[in-house]
């Protein structure tokens, strides 16, 4: 009902615009002011023509909105500084004119420039929101895959299970645990035992990897708990100390530098990383072992750089492969859910993952946007 009496109030004030010569009066003025501009516009052609001091002005404000661009990191902000700096340039604009007889063009300029951080802030937000949709929606598939193997594949895996461990506990009786099977095919006997316990080992690593994929699939990483952090702080009081028994772990890292992150997925996975390290980069020990992460920023963006001087990438590891679930080199002791929650965590912040091929062992380099997800 509300909104039908708004409606009919503008319907009626159009009425009203219609039924006077107000509509038409403004228009006309509006048509007179613009050409009255344009023909000034037209007499002082000489005068917005470049000059020294139009030109100086350009050049400070330019530099003054690129600082702003470069250094203001929320969108906001930087859109009112510099429409700060455009409404303290009208001002200036026309006492140069009365003055100096100048019609410069800084203000256009820089109402140029807030026109495009805020076209860059709108696709930003878009882009974000977009990535977000389609984040959500995969994790919704992966729940409703996980809760549909959960519900109906382990309860099979038990009744499979029990007739096996039933048939062994008869065999063992009798002793017929030893005797032979059948060939394998590198020549050697496979025994009725060792084919039993083959087979419970492989319901076990079904049942394993279910539970795997369902901890990491269920450990939802929520927009609204992303949170401004001082990284060095972090790595210097979370990360780094739960290490410092097993590896010195080198830290290059300007002070104050923030981002906006989910901060327990974030020291998981770099807790992760350094695992990895401990498992895959130094199997005979960590002595001589360097971890090093660097930390830079850009713009838009914050670079972790992490390098270690052990057992280097295979050569033919994709990043595809190490942020894969369940891929992992053949004598690897887990299960490839280390790089799978860093891939996780590196996909929740709308961030990039890169394997550098230099003269590191070890060097992968991990892109996340400031304002987070």
């Amino acid at each position: 009902m509300a909104n039908i009496i708004v409606g009919a109030s503008v319907a009626l004030f159009v009425y009203f615009l219609k039924g006077t010569t107000i509509l038409e009066n403004g228009i006309s003025y509006l048509i007179a002011l613009l050409f009255a501009f344009n023909v000034t516009l037209i007499k002082n052609k000489i005068h917005y023509a470049p000059s020294y001091l139009g030109t100086v002005l350009d050049g400070v404000m330019l530099v003054g909105t690129a600082l702003l661009w470069t250094y203001v990191r929320r969108f906001s902000t930087r859109l009112l500084a510099v429409l700060g700096l455009s409404a303290l340039l009208v001002p200036v604009t026309l006492l140069i004119f009365r003055y100096q007889g100048i019609l410069v063009s800084t203000l256009l300029v820089v109402l140029g420039i807030a026109f495009v951080i805020m076209v860059e802030g709108v696709v930003d937000f878009a882009v974000r929101r977009f990535r977000s949709r389609l984040l959500n929606e995969k994790q919704d598939a992966e729940f409703s895959i996980i809760r549909h193997l959960t519900h109906n594949v382990k309860p099979n895996i038990q009744i499979a299970r029990s007739p096996i461990v039933a048939v062994t506990d008869y065999l063992a009786e009798r002793k017929m645990l030893d005797e032979a099977l059948a060939m394998r095919l590198d020549g050697t006997v496979e025994t009725v035992g060792e084919a039993l316990r083959n087979a419970l080992s492989s319901l076990a690593r079904i049942n394993d990897i279910l539970d795997s994929t369902r901890k990491l699939v269920t450990q939802e990483i929520r927009r609204e708990e992303f949170e401004k952090t001082d990284l060095r702080q972090l790595f210097t009081d979370e990360i780094l100390p739960g290490h410092s028994r097993t590896f010195a772990v080198g830290l290059d890292c300007p002070p104050q530098l923030v981002a906006r992150i989910h901060r327990g997925s974030f020291v998981e996975a770099m807790n992760n990383i350094i695992r990895n390290a401990a498992v895959h980069g130094y199997p005979d020990g960590a002595a001589g072992a360097e971890l090093c992460f660097r930390i830079s920023e850009t713009r838009k963006r914050i670079v972790i750089d992490y390098t270690n001087n052990g057992r280097p990438f295979p050569a033919n590891l994709s990043v595809r492969d190490f942020l894969s679930f369940g891929i992992k080199s053949a004598e690897s002791p887990g299960e490839g859910l280390g790089g799978a929650w860093i891939g996780k965590v590196i996909e929740a912040h709308s961030g990039r993952f890169e394997i550098i091929r230099d003269h590191y062992p070890v060097h992968f380099r991990i892109f996340l946007p400031k304002g987070g997800s």
